[in-house]
């Protein structure tokens, strides 16, 4: 074994111990290397990462700040924390930003030639005024789920990388029951049911949000297929038609209508596969169907 290779192996060995995340980058900016703790820290599993683009981690609005710094970094390539602001934020799995400070530095390996390696630590116990405004901007205060921001900037982050996702639309039937009816949950109640029931639906890295009124997304990564996807869209169906508990003997019951999008194959960026996976609800509405997959792109 080559003394570069041994290098390379004790790297990963000292990396791999430690309680905070690490990543190396290779000279085309994409993931070489990411240790266990990553999975505490963002959700990701190490895996999910390899020879993705760095850019997924970072949020989108600040992506080409971030390839300026890490290039200028890669130039002059002192051992530092990244700019002068000590919290930075990184995209989680979910979508969520999480606040971190990063250490850098610039290692040659072997045929990998030079690699630059972070250790990205959670200051989430740091929190500012600043990041708990980001956090609560990024959540539905009805239902605790995820706005419509959220939404987007985790499509962001996937559509950064190559991963597949899917994305479900739903709009609700029979939502608003006649205002005389005794027995009838209220509206708000009857959101935050509807939000539980998706969340049950969930994997924990999926992204359930509440766009507003009766509409939802249910977000599910990894998706790339149209048969699962229509089985979920099923299973979320049913769910959603059970009989809410409310006053009244027979308890109100919802109609769903869903619309699918896959990306890529449905949009290579957010907001057409959301337009997509809406315009293939409306058709389900239309067609009074409970689900109907988009058309092609």
């Amino acid at each position: 074994m080559t003394s570069s290779r041994h290098v390379q192996l004790a790297i990963g060995d000292l990396l791999d111990i430690l309680p905070d995340a690490a990543i190396m980058v290779d000279a085309g900016g994409r993931i070489a290397y990411v240790n266990p703790a990553m999975h505490m820290l963002l959700g990701y599993e190490p895996e999910q990462l390899l020879d993705q683009p760095l850019a997924m981690l970072v949020p989108h609005a600040a992506r080409e700040r971030h390839a300026a710094m890490a290039a200028r970094f890669r130039r002059e390539g002192v051992p530092t924390m990244m700019g002068a602001r000590p919290v930075l934020h990184a995209v989680h799995r979910s979508g969520r930003l999480v606040p971190v400070s990063i250490s850098l530095c610039n290692l040659v390996l072997g045929d990998r030639g030079l690699v630059s390696v972070a250790v990205i630590h959670d200051v989430s116990a740091l929190h500012t005024p600043l990041d708990r405004a980001t956090a609560q901007a990024e959540t539905d205060p009805l239902t605790g789920l995820g706005n419509r921001l959220r939404l987007s900037r985790r499509m962001q982050a996937l559509l950064s990388g190559t991963r597949p996702f899917a994305l479900l639309c739903l709009d609700l039937e029979r939502f608003k029951p006649p205002n005389d009816d005794p027995g009838h949950m209220g509206a708000d109640a009857a959101l935050r049911i509807v939000g539980r029931r998706l969340l049950a639906q969930a994997r924990n890295v999926d992204l359930v949000a509440h766009l507003g009124g009766d509409e939802f997304v249910l977000l599910l990564d990894g998706l790339d297929d149209a048969g699962p996807l229509r089985l979920r869209a099923l299973a979320v169906a049913g769910s959603l038609t059970r009989p809410l508990r409310t006053g009244s003997p027979t308890g109100s019951v919802l109609g769903v209508h869903i619309g699918g999008a896959l990306s890529p194959q449905h949009g290579t960026s957010a907001q057409p596969l959301l337009d997509a996976a809406e315009q293939a609800m409306q058709g389900a509405r239309q067609c009074r169907q409970a689900y109907r997959l988009a058309g092609p792109a």
